[in-house]
């Protein structure tokens, strides 16, 4: 007798329940005892969950199992991920199916729920920790409670069990009478014996080799065992033990990435959390990380080396069984008034962007003053404010294929490295920015875990010389400790005294050292291609970080254009091609296209479709051809901008000479603002922040002193250059969109500003002229920082005015010497 199927329709967001199981003996368990089942929904072609729907009770359920043959921590996590964002109104998950027993207390057919013990939540990850000198391990993988209303639904079930009995054997009744085909495999037999062997007793297999030891999962997936069931052991080494009904446990469940086949193993990983471990599995603690979630398990096994898959089709459904018992106890209102998983997660998202890596946050982690002095000494740089800004520039949506991506979720689990070239303009920089926010929403409050990243800037190459890249890779791990390893402060008071500065090799040891306190570390570099290759610095670099991977646990993450010098070094390895989807795309054009006027909404799809169409995989493409059009104001200038859309190896120019001739036919003040904004930004020697470059440009020759009414708005300074120019709030930089545009305009400046280097020079030297500066030079630095707060654009003009006066004569301008 097959379950109903509900015609009556319903959407992704009816849903609030999540169940996911491991395998697919655990999916059967979990639909068999479904009340109702109801029709598919459609999903995001990025999700490659398939799914179950249906409804127990009042709670409308969906079931998902982990593809075929991949188990473990990560991959459930992954199925849970794109559950809810698919079915974004789910409120919770339940981690379903079976595990092993740890005796005398549980036995098989047992089912054990977790629940927190002490100061312990329900889960914990055993394989998550710190390695100390002397190879002592501390495990740090403790995980997230189980929610207050599933604790309280948990409690009732547990009185009415004390009251009336568990209703599960009515349940088993059930299923019996619905899937009677299910009953010779699922239901219990008497050809199920519940034998535990002694501890130091090992399984003989039929070739009379020794069973004992640990599989990961890699070698072999839970419930593969040959079912020989121990017949060639030794039954004399089994525990005697008096028969009893199955029994409900609460407690602690441990979890990770290896299958225990081990029974000295099984015995030490419960002394050490104290002797309260019921149970070990290998899919939880990836739910237990990010989501609400409670964890039920029926007992097949003890976690020895007579681990077989006899017990674990029944040890499924009583664990489905009680499922269904927890979900009849858990009520409708209270799940109605709980933020969804999603918004969960959301949540989370924000706090990590809001965390960066900065001076403050060391303060709150490290109180010394000694230690902030060592985290500047190492280097000022802080890579935070660029995450912050690159992150909040991403489409919502958009990247999913790449975190979904095989080749992503292998490297995150077991590889190494994961090398991402791809065209200008592709939209690498936003991605990594992706992962970054990846990386610290998972393991961001994992202290065993360590998160590194450095942004490639072709315009801060002084800033990113070989030791200062060291030092940003030395400064973040050092930051994810909770106190100043001793390692990093011998390097200090080595070179403190003289007030030198540490060698390359000294920092490449000490890195080694503390990636050594780290279960494992990710390192992520974007624009390869825009670091300096003179002197061999971008190899160097590069060869460094290789042989940290040789040494430990480091994976190692980068993007770049498709340079052969950089291409080379990574053959062999793991490598996705990056170029801008076409979903992502036309998502990034319906954000554009709902915030302008009612025309462009109008024709919202062909505006999209064209313009996607034309980018070819370049995202940056895809903003230059929405600022042509999104100026148009009839619907035949739309079509005729759409028409003429650039593509090609020639688009980018195409496009940068379209905006530059936009910028020309603007009124005379705009155009003469943006010229400046941009010619300024072209030929400077560093980045400019806004207040640097509005002093700029409020410079006037004969001045004598700075007028304030004459600083242009930061609005009109980026509004006036059609697209070309933006401002990174977090770190307060305003620069060009992209290299390629700094390309484009430094092979046509003698177009666009011929006497750009004269006027750059006039406007330094007019500055450094100015009376406030009649004193001369600052007596203290308490002087000095007094003056380049009160004269931002001082430390540019002083330190640069004689690399523009040379570039003007280089360049034959005499008009203004």
């Amino acid at each position: 007798m097959a379950s109903q199927t509900v015609p009556e329709p319903r959407t992704h967001n009816d849903y609030h329940v999540g169940w996911v199981c491991a395998l697919p003996t655990e999916q059967t368990a979990a639909i068999a005892t479904l009340d109702q089942r109801h029709e598919n929904l459609p999903k995001s072609p990025n999700d490659n969950n398939t799914y179950t729907l249906g409804s127990i009770g009042k709670h409308s359920v969906v079931i998902a199992c982990l593809p075929k043959g991949k188990i473990g921590t990560i991959s459930a996590a992954t199925v849970a991920t794109n559950m809810i964002s698919t079915f974004q109104g789910i409120k919770f998950c339940l981690m379903v199916g079976i595990g092993g027993g740890i005796p005398p207390k549980v036995r098989l057919g047992d089912v054990v729920v977790s629940t927190p013990v002490g100061a312990l939540p329900g889960v914990v990850q055993y394989d998550l920790g710190k390695a100390h000198h002397g190879a002592k391990f501390e495990r740090t993988g403790a995980l997230n409670s189980p929610p207050n209303y599933l604790l309280a639904a948990l409690t009732m079930v547990e009185s009415e069990h004390e009251l009336t009995g568990s209703r599960i054997p009515g349940y088993l009744k059930e299923l019996e009478q619905k899937w009677p085909g299910l009953a010779p495999k699922y239901l219990k037999s008497n050809s199920l014996k519940d034998q535990l062997f002694k501890p130091d007793y090992f399984h003989i297999n039929n070739s009379g080799i020794d069973g004992t030891g640990i599989l990961t999962d890699d070698q072999e997936a839970e419930g593969s065992e040959e079912e020989d069931n121990c017949r060639f052991c030794d039954t004399s080494q089994t525990v005697k033990r008096n028969p009893r009904e199955m029994r409900v446990h609460y407690g602690l469940i441990a979890s990770g990435n290896k299958v225990i086949k081990d029974s000295i193993l099984r015995e030490k990983l419960n002394r050490d959390l104290g002797g309260q471990v019921l149970c070990v599995e290998m899919e939880a603690a990836g739910l237990a990380h990010n989501f609400s979630c409670i964890t039920i398990r029926g007992i097949c096994d003890y976690a020895d080396s007579h681990k077989n898959n006899a017990w674990q089709a029944h040890a499924a459904v009583v664990a489905a069984a009680f499922a269904k018992e927890l979900l009849d106890q858990v009520q409708a209102s209270d799940v109605g008034r709980e933020p969804t998983a999603k918004e969960i997660l959301s949540q989370l998202h924000s706090t990590v962007l809001q965390s960066e890596t900065n001076i403050g946050e060391v303060k709150r982690k490290m109180d010394r003053k000694e230690d902030i002095e060592i985290l500047e000494w190492l280097t000022p740089i802080n890579y935070g404010p660029q995450q912050s800004d690159n992150f909040s520039q991403r489409q919502e949506g958009t990247g999913e294929w790449l975190l979904s991506s095989k080749e992503f979720q292998e490297w995150i689990e077991t590889g190494q490295t994961l090398f991402c070239p791809g065209v200008p303009g592709a939209g690498k920089t936003i991605l990594t920015s992706i992962v970054i926010n990846e990386l610290t929403t998972r393991f961001g409050h994992n202290d065993t875990v360590g998160i590194a990243y450095i942004y490639g800037n072709f315009r801060r190459h002084d800033e990113q010389k070989l030791d200062r890249l060291l030092n940003g890779l030395l400064k973040q791990l050092v930051q994810g400790q909770s106190s100043m390893p001793a390692s990093v402060k011998s390097l200090y008071n080595k070179h403190n005294v003289n007030k030198t500065r540490a060698s390359v090799e000294e920092v490449s040891t000490t890195i080694q050292s503390i990636a050594g306190l780290y279960s494992r570390i990710y390192i992520i570099v974007d624009a390869l291609d825009e670091l300096k290759a003179i002197d061999g610095c971008r190899n160097r670099f590069l060869e460094e970080i290789f042989k940290l991977q040789a040494q430990c646990s480091a994976k190692f993450f980068a993007t770049s254009r498709f340079i052969p010098g950089i291409t080379e070094m990574f053959e062999g390895g793991t490598t996705i091609k990056i170029r801008a989807h076409d979903e992502d795309v036309r998502s990034f054009l319906d954000s554009k296209i709902s915030q302008s006027g009612q025309l462009l909404q109008t024709h919202r799809e062909m505006i999209k479709t064209e313009i996607a169409k034309a980018v070819d995989g370049m995202f940056l493409l895809a903003q230059l051809h929405f600022q042509s059009v999104s100026t148009k104001k009839t619907l035949k200038k739309i079509k005729h901008a759409l028409n003429n859309l650039s593509s090609g190896p020639k688009a980018y120019d195409i496009a940068y000479k379209k905006a530059m001739e936009r910028i020309g036919g603007q009124d005379q003040d705009s155009k003469e603002l943006a010229t400046q904004v941009l010619s300024w930004i072209t030929c400077a020697k560093r980045v400019f922040t806004t207040l640097e470059l509005q002093h700029a440009l409020a410079v006037e020759e004969r001045d004598v002193e700075l007028n304030k009414e004459n600083l242009p708005q930061i609005d009109d300074m980026v509004s006036v250059c059609s697209g070309l120019v933006t401002v990174d709030v977090k770190s307060g930089i305003i620069r060009l969109v992209h290299y390629t545009t700094q390309e484009y305009l430094d092979r046509t400046r003698d177009e666009w500003f011929p006497i750009a280097e004269s006027e750059i020079t006039m406007a330094c030297i007019t500055y450094l002229s100015f009376d406030v500066f009649k004193a001369g030079f600052c007596r203290s630095a308490e002087e000095y920082t007094d003056r380049l707060t009160w004269n931002p654009f001082y430390d540019y003009a002083y330190r640069n005015w004689g690399h523009h006066a040379l570039m003007a004569s280089m360049d034959g301008d005499q008009s203004r010497q």
